[in-house]
């Protein structure tokens, strides 16, 4: 089935039709993704805006115009890019104030209900995780792991140990596993 039998499909409401045409433009959108930041915006905020803009592209398409369908969707979504950045920037819509962690309400709400003295009893736990988590470490994970709670990178912990990158990043894998693992139990 050729582009313009997609386009048609889509037009009349074919979301097979919308979907092929969208995965076969996601290199446009990836070029957009890496070329422009939106804030607060991850893959999936923009999948969906391609998917819409796609939708939109192939209701207002007209073949005989002198623009390809591609070029047409490109600039679609390069407006509407352009369009979520100005949004984002626009100074009415900044916060007056500090904005505060959803993490930092859940917890003051999470003590709120269960009470400090259940908050006790779980900092007790993730204490007792983590005491056996240092003695499952090696001494080089547990180097790795305290460069990495104070901050630095993997690249700055290498350069730190005077060491390749490699070994480093294994090392941290291999903390995380150790560390799920014990939270898992």
């Amino acid at each position: 089935m050729d582009e313009q039998q997609l386009i048609g499909l889509a037009k009349s409401g074919d979301t097979d039709a919308l979907l092929r045409l969208t995965k076969q433009y996601v290199p446009v959108a990836n070029k957009l993704q890496r070329q422009y930041f939106i804030r607060s915006y991850d893959d999936d905020d923009w999948g969906q805006e391609a998917l819409i803009m796609m939708h939109r592209a192939t209701q207002q398409y007209d073949h005989r115009q002198a623009c390809s369908f591609g070029a047409f969707y490109r600039l679609l979504l390069n407006n509407r890019v352009i369009d979520l950045i100005r949004r984002a920037q626009a100074q009415k819509r900044r916060p007056d104030q500090e904005i505060l962690s959803l993490d930092y309400e859940a917890a003051m709400i999470l003590e709120e209900l269960v009470g400090p003295e259940q908050l006790a009893i779980d900092i007790l736990c993730i204490h007792e995780v983590i005491r056996r988590f240092v003695t499952e470490c090696s001494k080089f994970e547990n180097q790795v792991f305290e460069a990495l709670l104070h901050g630095l990178t993997p690249q700055g912990i290498a350069a730190k140990l005077k060491l390749e990158l490699a070994p480093v990043i294994n090392a941290i894998d291999r903390c995380r596993r150790k560390l799920r693992a014990l939270l898992l139990d």
